[in-house]
């Protein structure tokens, strides 16, 4: 009877045993998740004394981005030249007068991106009813820039209606390419306003004004065109 007892005691235990270890073995498949291998990131090794394969197709460079340079070339001269800049947008053209007299630096940052075609089929991101219309930024989002940044000029000019100015992250002096077009006089972005923001005009809409008025937000530009002009005509 002991026998029996003990051996039927052995054969549960024996399949306790069998059962614990499938269970553990399912448990330890699955890692209490759903991956498979397949999903995790298998790195290649590098074999140094490889030899390059003369027939195997070369793998590509990246290609640099279009929209993103180290830092604007010089490309005007304002002692000698007159600026101005013509927006041909969804709704019409804006003719802008540029201030490269009082603000060269500004001027030939956004003459550079212009040239560039940097702010070629791009929307005006941001436009707020009897405030401004803001564009500049080749994500449309209202955080792009393209790559470096210029300090601000102070000059006399007031934010007015139809005024161009550059538009800068809370707190800094420099600017990338998002610029904006004042829709009515905003006195409280003239440096002289009591809130120190400080925004200086680098151009005027001298033509176009009632396209301006048009714009809503995504509407694009479509091309920026620079006209040069030997002062005095």
């Amino acid at each position: 009877m002991n026998l029996m007892q003990n051996s039927t005691a052995f054969w549960v235990v024996g399949a306790v045993i069998m059962i614990g270890g499938l269970f553990a073995a399912i448990f330890a498949s699955s890692n209490g998740s759903n991956q498979v291998d397949s999903d995790l990131p298998t790195p290649t090794p590098v074999t140094p004394t490889a030899t390059p394969d003369p027939n195997a197709t070369p793998t590509p460079t990246a290609t640099p981005d279009p929209k993103k340079f180290t830092a604007a070339d010089k490309v005007i001269d304002a002692a000698a030249k007159d600026y101005s800049a013509v927006l041909k947008t969804d709704k019409g053209e804006i003719t802008i007068k540029l201030f490269d007299d009082k603000s060269p630096n500004t001027v030939n940052a956004f003459v550079f991106l212009a040239q560039k075609k940097y702010f070629d089929n791009i929307s005006f991101h941001r436009v707020v009813a009897d405030f401004v219309v803001q564009g500049g930024d080749p994500t449309g989002t209202g955080g792009g820039g393209p790559g470096f940044e210029t300090e601000q000029e102070a000059n006399e000019f007031k934010n007015l209606q139809g005024y161009v100015s550059m538009a800068r992250a809370a707190g800094s002096t420099k600017f990338g390419s998002q610029f904006f077009i004042n829709l009515k006089d905003n006195p409280s972005l003239d440096q002289d306003a009591p809130n120190q923001k400080r925004f200086y005009p680098f151009g005027q809409v001298t033509k176009g004004m009632d396209v301006v008025n048009q714009i809503k937000q995504g509407d694009k530009i479509q091309s920026v065109t620079i006209v040069e002009t030997p002062q005095g005509q």
